[in-house]
């Protein structure tokens, strides 16, 4: 039987996230009108989408050996970047992108969001409780570990 340790992750981290999300295109909407809706609807999505998408693979993974989930963590990490990359730089070569949406509110949106899902993450990963050291295994007295096979 496999305990499943990403679902409570995603779920403490999507939840506080999608209410800042909220937040932040309330906000921007009030401040930058229609743009910053859109800036900030797209800087939501794309922290939503990425950092789900992250989880999501670790959760297909999670029964595998430590290698291939490590494996998995860091190159879908890569490859996140990557792409995100890729978009960001797509977005600033397009002609008239500042007429559909407000930068500030995008950028404002991407970094509270991610904050946000972050500090989720780790608050659900401390609540697991998850332990460091397993001692059940450590060498007891009774088994002659930590005797110098001497008397006194």
């Amino acid at each position: 039987m496999t305990t499943d340790r990403v679902t409570p992750l995603l779920r403490g981290a999507l939840l506080p996230t999608l209410v800042v999300a909220v937040l932040t295109v309330a906000v921007s909407t009030v401040v930058a009108g229609s743009r910053g809706l859109v800036g900030a609807c797209v800087g939501a999505a794309v922290v939503l989408v990425f950092s789900g998408v992250g989880l999501l693979a670790m959760r297909a993974v999670r029964t595998m050996y430590p290698e291939v989930v490590l494996l998995v963590a860091v190159g879908s990490y890569f490859v996140r970047v990557v792409i995100f990359g890729g978009l960001l730089a797509i977005l600033g070569t397009v002609d008239g992108i500042d007429d559909v949406l407000n930068r500030t509110a995008t950028a404002l949106a991407v970094l509270a969001c991610v904050a946000t899902w972050l500090a989720g993450e780790l608050r659900a990963f401390v609540r697991m409780r998850q332990p460091i050291y397993d001692f059940d295994d450590r060498p007891s007295a009774a088994s002659g570990a930590g005797t110098t096979g001497g008397g006194s």
